[in-house]
C-alpha cells in the first residue's frame, strides 16, 4: 500500500477487497482508492467525475473506488496505528438535520469521508466495520458539540489489504476498538483542521503508547526524535507511504501475544536518503526494486 496526493485528490494504491458506500462503491476487489476535491457547487455525474479523474491520473476506473467532497484536501487528517491506517476529511455544511450552530461556526461547505486501511478482513468484518466508524463518527460530533449524526453526503470506505479469516469488527473486538478510537481521534481533529483557516497542509497522526497512549502530530520541523538513524537524514518520509513493505532485507514482522503481528521497519533507511526521497516525491508510484537500486548507488 502507498498513498499520495495529485490533483486535489488523495490516491491510495495496492491491492484491495474493499466496502464503499461512494461513487462505483459496494464490496470488490480494485487497485486505487481516491478522495476527491470537487468545487462547492459541482453538480456533475459523480461516477463520471471518478472516471474522468482515473483516466486522467493513468488509472483504471474498473479498479478504483472513490469519494467526493468539497472539503479541502489541505484539510486531510491522516492517523496510523500499527496496521491501520485512517484517512478522514470533514465538513458539516449539510447536516442529516437542522442545527443553527452550524451557520455560525467557522466550518466551509464539505461532507465527512472517512477511509479505514486494515488487512487480512473478510466481507463480513468490511460490512461491521461500516457500523463501528459510524458509531465513531457520530460520537466525535456529539462530543463536538453538535446535536446531528452526519451530513446528507457523507461516505465510508473500508479497504483490507487482501481478504483473511477476521471476521468480526465491532467495537467490542480489538480491531474494532482501534478503528473506534482512530474514527473518533480523526474526525474530531478533521473538524478543527477544516475551520482553521491558516490550511497548512495535510496533517498525520501517529497513535503511540510511550508516556500512555495517545495520539501526537508528527511534524518534520523540530521533531522530538531527529535524528532517529542518523545526522543529515531527509525526513519527509518518517512514516513510510510504502508500509508495509514486508520485504525482510528491510524490516521484520514483530509478534505481540494475541494480536495480529506488526511489521516493523526501524532498521530501514531507504527513504531516509535525500536522493531516494527526492526520487519517490517525483515519482509516487516508483517500485521497491527501483527505489532499492537506486538507494545501492549511494550506500
Amino acid at each position: 500500500m502507498r498513498y499520495f496526493l495529485r490533483s486535489s485528490s488523495l490516491i491510495v494504491r495496492g491491492k484491495f477487497r474493499v466496502c464503499s458506500s461512494g461513487s462505483n462503491g459496494g464490496i470488490r476487489n480494485c487497485t486505487t482508492l481516491i478522495n476527491h476535491q470537487v468545487p462547492h457547487d459541482f453538480s456533475m455525474d459523480p461516477e463520471k467525475e471518478l472516471e474522468l479523474l482515473a483516466l486522467s491520473l493513468g488509472l483504471s476506473y474498473p479498479g478504483t473506488a472513490g469519494l467526493l467532497t468539497a472539503v479541502d484536501m489541505n484539510t486531510l487528517c491522516i492517523l496510523s496505528w500499527d496496521n491501520l491506517t485512517v484517512f478522514v476529511t470533514a465538513g458539516i455544511t449539510h447536516p442529516d438535520q437542522a442545527d443553527p450552530a452550524v451557520s455560525d461556526s467557522g466550518y466551509t461547505p464539505g461532507t465527512i469521508n472517512i477511509i479505514v486501511l486494515v488487512q487480512g478482513f473478510h466481507d463480513q468484518a468490511l460490512v461491521d466495520a461500516v457500523i463501528t466508524v459510524t458509531e465513531a463518527k457520530a460520537l466525535a460530533l456529539r462530543d463536538a458539540g453538535f446535536d446531528f449524526a452526519g451530513t446528507v453526503t457523507d461516505a465510508v470506505l473500508i479497504a483490507s489489504e487482501g481478504s483473511g479469516p477476521i471476521r468480526y469488527a465491532g467495537s467490542a473486538t480489538r480491531i474494532g476498538q482501534m478503528i473506534h478510537e482512530g474514527v473518533y481521534a480523526g474526525v474530531t481533529k478533521a473538524l478543527l483542521r477544516q475551520a482553521d483557516t491558516k490550511k497548512r497542509g495535510p496533517s498525520f497522526f501517529i497513535r503511540s503508547g510511550m508516556g500512555g497512549p495517545h495520539w501526537f502530530l508528527w511534524e518534520k520541523e523540530h521533531c522530538r526524535y531527529y535524528p532517529c538513524h542518523y545526522e543529515g537524514q531527509c525526513c519527509d518520509f518518517c512514516y513510510c507511504p510504502l508500509y508495509p513493505c514486508q520485504d525482510t532485507t528491510l524490516g521484520d514482522w514483530i509478534e505481540k501475544p494475541g494480536r495480529s503481528p506488526v511489521w516493523a521497519c526501524t532498521r530501514c533507511l531507504l527513504n531516509h536518503h535525500p536522493q531516494v526521497t527526492r526520487h519517490l516525491i517525483r515519482n509516487p508510484e516508483a517500485s521497491l526494486l527501483e527505489l532499492k537500486t537506486l538507494y545501492s548507488r549511494y550506500i
